[in-house]
C-alpha cells in the first residue's frame, strides 16, 4: 500500500472553513476518495463523513517566447465527524500586546516660557 501525502492548505479561507468541520488538503492528482479517507485515518486518527475533490488544471504560461504549462493540482475538502478536529488548522491565539497610551508631545508656547 502506498502512503498518500496530504498537504494541508492553510489559508484564511480554509482556517475559517475549519471552524465548520471542513478541512482542506492538497492531494496527488491520482488519489481517490477511498485512499484519502484511509490516509486521514492513518495520519490524523479522524473519521471523515464526506470528501469532496476539485481538480485545478494548470495554466498555460509563456516566458521569453517559450510556452509552458503549470502542473495540475487536486484539493480535497474533508468534513469530519462532530467533535473531531485537526490541530494544524486551529487558529493560533494572537498575542495581545499591552497597549500603552502614546505620549503627548508638549510644546511650550511663547506665553508659557515668559
Amino acid at each position: 500500500m502506498n502512503v498518500l501525502t496530504l498537504k494541508p492548505v492553510v489559508t484564511e479561507k480554509s482556517v475559517h472553513a475549519a471552524s465548520a468541520q471542513v478541512y482542506t488538503f492538497e492531494v496527488p492528482t491520482d488519489a481517490n476518495k477511498i485512499e484519502i479517507r484511509r490516509a486521514l485515518k492513518e495520519h490524523f486518527k479522524v473519521d471523515a463523513i464526506a470528501i469532496r475533490t476539485v481538480v485545478s488544471k494548470g495554466k498555460v504560461k509563456r516566458f521569453k517566447g517559450v510556452t509552458g504549462r503549470r502542473t495540475d493540482s487536486k484539493k480535497a475538502f474533508v468534513t469530519l465527524k462532530k467533535g473531531q478536529k485537526i490541530a494544524i488548522f486551529e487558529a493560533e491565539p494572537e498575542e495581545k500586546e499591552a497597549k500603552k497610551p502614546a505620549k503627548k508631545a508638549t510644546v511650550k508656547t511663547e506665553k508659557e516660557t515668559k
